[in-house]
């Protein structure tokens, strides 16, 4: 499987085509379980992050979450995000210039806010509140 393949894999699949594990941090592809997704963790813990796109929600704290796009356990891509208004979203990080994430991160942050669509998807709430485009 080529780079490019793999990449198209991930943002041409939809979020119902993923499992999800809460223990373990991880997405796993049904179509392909070679594909997953893993949550930096170490990473990820308590560590602030202060943009002002981000700070937009009514809580206003919002954290680095660092994911990992893997192929055969091994890793091909980190994926930033930052966990918004309390943990209940995750937003790409967008170019600052202008607020824009292109199409592939949009549906890469459509799979990772998977445990946080469960009930209502707000996903693009957010991104619209954030001030977000996708281009």
């Amino acid at each position: 499987m080529s780079y490019e393949e793999f990449i198209l894999t991930i943002v041409n699949s939809e979020k119902e085509e993923w499992l999800y594990d809460d223990d373990l941090g991880r997405y796993v592809f049904r179509n392909d379980i070679r594909i997953t997704i893993i949550s930096d963790r170490g990473e990820n813990e308590d560590r602030d992050f202060f943009e002002n796109w981000a700070t937009q929600f009514p809580d206003q704290h919002a954290f680095r979450a660092r994911f990992f796009l893997c192929f055969n356990g091994s890793i091909i891509e980190a994926f930033y995000s930052a966990a918004v208004d309390g943990y209940r979203a995750l937003i790409p990080y967008p170019r600052i210039t202008d607020l824009t994430i292109t199409n592939n991160q949009y549906r890469i942050g459509r799979i990772i806010n998977i445990p946080y669509t469960v009930v209502i998807d707000r996903y693009d709430e957010y991104l619209s509140q954030a001030g977000i485009r996708i281009i």
